[in-house]
């Protein structure tokens, strides 16, 4: 008869309630609420002062300007120093920069634009919650939140202000 072996089996090092509250707070909801502020401001301001049919919308509008400002949102969320940050803003852009183009397709922007980065945002929220990524990947996540963000806080603030 043979005898079996068993092989030790390490066990997961446990993640904190308090870690996951951070981790949640910095890659999912903060990005989210500037995502929704930038959009929904606007909304409020810019769209109205334009008039015009080029004015980015709200998703396009939060989506460029949160790329400019990505070395600040780098060295918020992500890490204490600017070493990597160019790859975080490359993570961004990979992202960001289709989504834009992908929000001038009209109601086809909704499918693209907003259901299937939700599903993929709620989904790597899931995933990569609880894990150490590159920073390329952290500005993949981040435009999500931006992109689904400011779609929400526009719809919000147009439906209030209507």
């Amino acid at each position: 008869m043979e005898e079996s072996v068993t092989l030790p089996l390490e066990a997961p090092n446990p993640v904190s309630l308090k870690q996951d509250l951070m981790t949640g707070t910095k890659h999912i909801l903060t990005p989210a609420l500037v995502g929704a502020a930038v959009g929904s401001g606007w909304q409020v301001y810019g769209i109205p002062a334009f008039e015009s049919v080029f004015t980015p919308n709200p998703p396009q509008f939060a989506l460029l300007v949160v790329l400019a400002l990505t070395p600040l949102m780098y060295r918020i969320l992500v890490h204490t120093s600017f070493e990597r940050c160019l790859e975080y803003t490359f993570g961004f852009a990979v992202l960001a920069l289709p989504l834009c183009i992908v929000w001038l397709s009209g109601w086809g922007a909704l499918f693209c634009g907003m259901y299937a980065i939700l599903l993929a945002w709620g989904s790597l929220s899931m995933i990569w919650g609880r894990k150490q990524l590159p920073p390329f990947s952290y500005g993949i996540w981040h435009a999500m939140g931006i992109d689904l963000g400011a779609f929400a806080g526009a719809v919000a603030v147009y439906n209030t202000i209507s």
